[in-house]
């Protein structure tokens, strides 16, 4: 999976360590990203149908990111937090499906596109895989248009090893992730704000 994602490129390889707060929330996630950056993201809409082909179905999810979010939320004194680590690879399609560099340097979602990203995360002595998508910019309510453009140009020039089967049943966002899979036994408490 890891070879045909990154078949004829290097993608944008970034490792890291976040401490999410463990809530139980599905449509809020309260993060400190690599540790100091308060984050927080809102799931604007309940996740609707997504089809890009048959290898490719899942619910598509609206967020509103805040970083930072300081002022915005409280961290909470009796809340549990659980460090993340993370290793993640990451390409990024325009409008048109064109893969365009990514580099530290344009790392910014400026424009309209898609990126495309696969991580590993690890608590505690557990690591599950990731494989995500996240379109920017307007894109006149219609983000699915970007979604399949980054599909298509990732699939067209090798087809995705036969068992990436993407189905709706395992298609959430971090917090809903969070709240399946993590037990409490690595929790960090009274996290400092």
């Amino acid at each position: 999976m890891l070879n045909w994602f990154i078949a004829g490129t290097g993608g944008l390889v970034e490792e890291r360590s976040d401490t999410y707060r463990l809530d139980g929330q599905v449509d809020v996630g309260v993060k400190r990203r690599d540790g100091s950056t308060l984050e927080l993201k809102l799931r604007a809409r309940p996740p609707v149908p997504f089809v890009a082909d048959h290898r490719l179905v899942g619910r598509l999810e609206q967020w509103e990111r805040w970083s930072p979010a300081d002022g915005r939320i409280c961290p909470g004194d009796q809340v549990a937090w659980v460090d993340v680590d993370k290793k993640v690879i990451k390409r990024r399609f325009g409008r048109d499906g064109r893969e365009v560099a990514l580099t530290d340097a344009t790392r910014a979602m400026t424009g309209q596109g898609c990126d495309v990203e696969i991580a590993a995360v690890s608590t505690d002595d557990r690591t599950a895989w990731t494989f995500a998508f996240a379109a920017f910019g307007e894109s006149d309510g219609r983000p699915g248009d970007l979604l399949r453009a980054a599909w298509a140009a990732l699939v067209s020039p090798a087809p995705p090893p036969d068992r990436l089967l993407l189905s709706s049943e395992h298609s959430y966002g971090y917090p809903e992730w969070l709240s399946r899979f993590v037990c409490p036994s690595p929790l960090v408490e009274d996290h400092p704000s």
